[in-house]
């Protein structure tokens, strides 16, 4: 358990140093907003589903792991590519749209939180949050080794990040569809390496 959290806490650093690291480097934005998504409602109360990402991305690889290890391996480093390659799409094509103002509510001000955390509000598309809500779906469905309960569970939860990335307008449409070719293609470069590498350092839980 203490390897799989060790590799989770450097992944989450890899994550932030580059995610963030990269508004440096990034000058001329652009907005992705659509007339579509002016169709979408802002629902400030659906930064509840929308938070659930953290807790997600930090316990569903450890879960998987247990259920089929070599998924695991395949999973940990298609998240790691999906976090290289949306990053280098970040500094090439940076984006951006105008986030609404959240009500004086509880919710608000917990949206207001999350607007705050987000820092400069850029780095759009493809949206980190749903390419790796994506890959849990698809190896939350093939991994056979999870209980079935378990595996309805992280599917119910990583669509509704999904749909809530639109809802709290942390994310335009474009950002959700451009999610999807990513996470299939970091996806294929997971299967494509060796899928025993990690675990010769985590196999001897």
């Amino acid at each position: 358990m203490t390897k799989l959290i060790i590799i989770q806490a450097a992944l989450l650093v890899f994550q932030i140093i580059t995610y963030f690291g990269c508004e440096r480097f990034q000058t001329r934005m652009h907005n992705v907003l659509s007339k579509f998504d002016q169709h979408i409602p802002f629902l400030p109360f659906t930064v509840i589903p929308y938070s659930t990402w953290f807790p997600l991305i930090a316990v569903f690889p450890i879960t998987l792991f247990y259920g089929d290890a070599s998924l695991y391996s395949i999973y940990m480093t298609a998240m790691f590519f999906d976090i290289v390659l949306s990053v280098i799409i970040y500094l090439i094509y940076p984006t951006t749209f105008e986030r609404p103002t959240p009500p004086d509510t509880i919710m608000g001000k917990l949206m207001k939180a999350i607007y705050k955390g987000s820092y400069k509000g850029v780095n759009c598309a493809p949206s980190l949050h749903c390419s790796s809500c994506f890959m849990t779906i698809y190896f939350a469905i093939g991994c056979s080794g999870m209980p079935m309960v378990l595996r309805a569970i992280y599917v119910v939860v990583a669509i509704l990040i999904i749909l809530s990335t639109m809802t709290t307008k942390q994310h335009a449409i474009i950002d959700v569809i451009t999610a999807l070719p990513m996470a299939v293609v970091s996806i294929l470069i997971g299967m494509a390496l060796p899928a025993e590498f990690l675990l010769s350092y985590v196999g001897t839980i």
